[in-house]
This record gives C-alpha cells, structure tokens and sequence, in this order.
C-alpha cells in the first residue's frame, strides 16, 4: 500500500496565503487611492505648518501653551470633518469653526470670527508648503502606472489644495483622475462619491480597489460600493472588513 506524507507533500501554508491574495486582486484594472495620510503627510506636514500659523499671528499673546492650542485644534478640526463627512455642515463652516473653537478655549473671545478666518487661509497657505510623504508613495505610484493601472485619487479634500500636494515628489505625474467630494458634492464614505467616481473613470466595481488609511471612509465606502479594498495600517488601529491590510505603501507591489 502507498502511503504519502501530508508532511513532506502539502505546499507550505505561504502558498495558499499567496494563491489567495492573488485570487482576490485578479482583474482589477482601475486603482483609486486616497491622498491625506495614504500618500501625502498630512499629519506631520499639518503639525509644522499650524505651529507656524500660531506664531505668525502672535497667539502666544493671550495663549502661552502651543500644545493646548494644538490640542485644541485637532479636537475641533476632528468633530468639524465628522460632521463634512456626513454632509451636516459647510465647508466654508469646517474651516473656520476648527479654529475658531480653538481659539476660545484659550481665551480669545474678540472677533474670533474674523481671526480664525485669517487663521485659515494661512494654514492652508502653509500647509501646501510642506512635502513629507508617506513611505513608498511614489514608488508605488510609479509601479502601479508601469504595471498598467489606471490609477486616480479619491479624495474629501478641497480643491486648489489636494492638487498641490500631489505635485509633490511628482506624484500628479501618475494620477489619471483626481475625484474630490466637492465635485460631486458627496463626501466619503457616502456611496454617492463612489458612483459618481465609476462614472467619471468608466471602471466597473469587480475591477476597481480602493487604498486607504481610513477605515470608516476610505475602507467601509469602498466595501458598500462593491470595490475591493486595501487598507494602509500605519497607526495600529485594526480594520477587519478590508480584504487586505498592509503596514507600508510597497507591500501593496505583492498584491497588485
């Protein structure tokens, strides 16, 4: 009687992890990605250019602590994009309000109005000045667009900004289309963005994947519109709806 050895003949366990992963992306034509903390800095571009903004305007005048301030400001700027998101306030009312909040908890209560405008438009001013990327951006960019993608950034940012921050290291270069919410006037993940993005790049959800680093907009719209999904992971926060998560831009070239 012939006995085989499961041990000796079954193919490793990477192996089938490998026939999976590429069963799962076999097809895809069309790659969207977003921009803010996927390949664009966000975070720490952000950080530099508010710390400027604040002494450009003599803050420390009524609020000695920088990092309250801070605080302050990403607490609000968080609460005000939740609220974009779901499409319950403006984004003239976003930009304004993050600041304008922060201001008050450090005891400026005269025309904060007026002066978290101007707060504003200089952030943003210098925030566009900045250009740390996140890890393997253009790399990636540039393998996707050599391997045959169509690739395209989606995006809930603002006009006359995100485009800015994809000329940096030359990343507009590879980007075919860029989809902003306010083209459409829906914002990730409302499912309206995503069928207005098909209809702009003519791609079809059973070949189209979206990469991101959010998994309430980038990761959950994607999945509601039937796209596959990668999810960037550089903060340890865990997404197990993605079909895939990866810890760095260049393990998405195993997978695409």
């Amino acid at each position: 009687m012939l006995i085989y050895s499961t041990t000796l003949c079954a193919p490793p366990l990477y192996y089938f992890t490998a026939l999976q992963h590429h069963y799962l992306m076999t097809g895809i034509k069309t790659v969207f990605i977003d921009i803010d903390n996927t390949l664009w800095h966000f975070t720490r571009n952000s950080d530099i250019a508010l710390e400027e903004t604040f002494h450009i305007f003599h803050c420390e005048r009524w609020c000695h602590d920088y990092e309250y301030f801070h605080r302050r400001y990403e607490l609000h700027n968080l609460r005000m994009w939740q609220l974009y998101n779901q499409g319950l306030v403006a984004k003239a009312v976003l930009m304004v309000k993050r600041f304008e909040l922060a201001l008050r908890d450090c005891g400026h209560n005269s025309d904060s109005m007026h002066l978290a405008n101007d707060m504003n438009t200089t952030y943003l001013e210098r925030l566009v000045m900045h250009h740390e990327l996140v890890p393997g951006a253009v790399e990636l960019l540039k393998y996707l667009h050599e391997q045959g993608y169509q690739v395209n950034a989606l995006s809930n940012g603002f006009k006359g900004v995100q485009d800015k921050k994809l000329q940096a290291g030359g990343m507009n270069r590879y980007i075919t289309h860029m989809i902003l919410s306010e083209d459409c006037g829906i914002t990730k993940p409302r499912l309206g963005i995503y069928r207005y993005a098909q209809q702009v790049t003519g791609c079809t959800p059973s070949t189209t994947v979206m990469i991101g680093d959010d998994p309430s907009t980038d990761i959950a719209g994607a999945l509601a519109a039937g796209w596959r999904t990668i999810y960037l992971n550089l903060t340890g926060t865990p997404c197990s709806t993605a079909h895939h998560t990866v810890t760095h831009l260049l393990e998405i070239k195993q997978l695409l």
